[in-house]
């Protein structure tokens, strides 16, 4: 095991320690866990998916105790009390069953804990930013609805499930599909033009342009321009539709919205004329969820 010891600022002061924390040491330490928020499985998922794939990075965040005489770890000495912060991620090395190198903070005041967790969390857009993706928002928000219809294969809820993925995995699917970065320039564009969310629009223009480029292109330049679009085109009826719930005061999902656009493209792609589109998600019948032909 490697560790240092860093007294910082003496004895009476917080102590600073680097140790690899193996599941039996994380499952112990766990046991000084007292007062802490309740364990969100979500987010022990995400951290325990970057840790078992390797990629899982030191970014300064430690384990934190407060002062006590329980024994921590023998060889080196660590002392402290209270868990304060970090169960999420030892609950992730358990998981994990792996190994992880961590900062460890120890003879801490037990009312630090009180601004722990108060700043602003850094989501994926910020991310995206730092990088100098141009459309960050709208790119940030399409890889999340891709990544969860293309992996973890959900349909009918746009939310992540306790699988959520991480920045990691996120940035590492947008690697893999750099065309990402067109979807998101499209979805941005139909925004612009109708009453649908960047990122609906640009799921679906990911996932059509997967099946047709050609007719892809000239799908959602018709959605935005409405160029020569006529009643019975099931383009047009596309954006009545969406119209029409913009217009009402109850909120329609987006994943209906989702579905309503892909069932225009099929009828687009059959060649059909459609004067009405409708999903019926519930009811005594409802109607499974379409997939994109």
């Amino acid at each position: 095991m490697t560790s240092s010891i860093v007294p910082m600022t003496g004895q009476d002061g917080p102590v600073y320690t680097v140790v690899d924390i193996t599941p039996d040491l994380a499952k112990d330490w766990l046991g000084q866990n007292i007062h802490n928020r309740n364990l969100r499985e979500r987010v022990v998922n995400g951290y325990a998916a970057d840790m078992r794939d390797g990629n899982w990075v030191e970014d300064g965040q430690s384990i934190k105790f407060a002062k006590g005489n329980t024994v921590l770890l023998d060889e080196p000495p660590i002392v402290g009390g209270a868990l304060l912060d970090g169960q999420h991620r030892l609950s992730a090395v358990v998981a994990a069953d792996t190994t992880v190198r961590m900062l460890v903070v120890t003879n801490l005041s037990d009312s630090t804990q009180e601004t722990m967790d108060t700043g602003a969390k850094r989501v994926l857009g910020d991310v995206l930013k730092l990088r100098g993706e141009e459309r960050y928002v709208p790119l940030a928000a399409i890889l999340l609805r891709v990544y969860l219809w293309e992996v973890q294969g959900q349909r009918r809820s746009m939310k992540a499930n306790n699988a959520r993925p991480t920045h990691r995995q996120l940035l590492q699917f947008l690697e893999e599909h750099p065309e990402l970065r067109r979807s998101a320039e499209i979805g941005s564009r139909v925004r612009t033009a109708i009453p649908l969310s960047a990122s609906s629009g640009g799921l679906c223009h990911w996932l059509f342009s997967r099946i047709d480029q050609s007719d892809s292109a000239f799908f959602f330049a018709r959605l935005v321009d409405h160029a020569g679009l006529v009643p019975g085109d099931p383009i047009y009826a596309l954006r009545r539709v969406i119209e029409n719930f913009a217009k009402d005061k109850g909120r329609v999902g987006e994943e209906h919205l989702t579905a309503l656009a892909i069932k225009a493209w099929n009828a687009y792609r059959d060649g059909r004329q459609v004067q009405l589109l409708t999903y019926k998600p519930g009811g005594a019948t409802p109607e499974a969820y379409p997939e994109p032909k």
